[in-house]
């Protein structure tokens, strides 16, 4: 008889002898569907991360880490990809002209708002710099009571403009949130649309750089 069949009569032997208990039996019938519905979930992230990185024509392990971080700081995932996508193409070591940093064009005094003591050259790594930005964003998202274009907006051109704006009356837009969301029902994928609400859209002014301290209440 083989080793293998030896252990099956084995283990049955073990249940005649001591039969397991109803509890031991629904703790491991619980434990076996709980095994199944992580196995489940974690195929169905799987395709949803592969998807992305076909959309945007990105690498797998990029689209994932997007996701866990869109993920673990509140972000909707086509919102975060969107991001990325318009900030930096998506280039970890990407600068602007006025200091931006990484993925998502963090400044260095924001990014040390949100994780005292940060530096430089932790913002282009590619985790650090989208955990921060997303978190940088989903503030902006609650200061702004879920009013995603006047976050956008102010993540582009600052929190200071922004409320100077309003202050005046006019309208913060500068096509930086039409980039982002794209119109009704479209993807930003491809080139991002010039901004039509400015007539030199490069470089923003020094009074449009988030501010090195973000207001209370964010």
């Amino acid at each position: 008889m083989s080793r293998n069949a030896w252990m099956a009569l084995a283990a049955v032997a073990l249940l005649v002898v001591f039969p397991p208990t109803r509890g031991v039996l629904a703790r491991a019938a619980q434990a076996a569907g709980r095994a199944v519905a992580n196995a489940r979930a974690a195929e169905a992230r799987d395709r949803v991360v592969a998807s992305y990185a076909r959309k945007y024509g990105i690498e797998h392990d990029m689209a994932d880490a997007i996701e866990r971080a869109a993920r673990a700081e509140g972000v909707r995932t086509d919102w975060a990809f969107r991001l990325v996508r318009v900030e930096s193409e998506f280039n970890p070591r990407a600068i602007s002209p006025v200091g931006a940093i990484g993925l998502t064009q963090l400044m260095l005094p924001t990014a040390r708002e949100l994780q005292p003591g940060v530096t430089r050259e932790a913002l282009y790594d590619r985790d650090t710099n989208l955990r921060l930005g997303f978190r940088y964003f989903r503030s902006l998202l609650r200061y702004y009571e879920g009013d995603v274009e006047t976050a956008l907006h102010a993540y582009n051109r600052g929190i200071g403009t922004v409320a100077r704006i309003h202050a005046r009356g006019g309208d913060p837009a500068n096509g930086y949130a039409r980039k982002v969301l794209g119109d009704r029902g479209a993807s930003p994928v491809g080139p991002v649309p010039p901004d039509t609400a400015a007539a030199t859209p490069t470089i923003p002014r020094v009074d449009e750089l988030a501010p090195v301290r973000m207001p209370a209440g964010m």
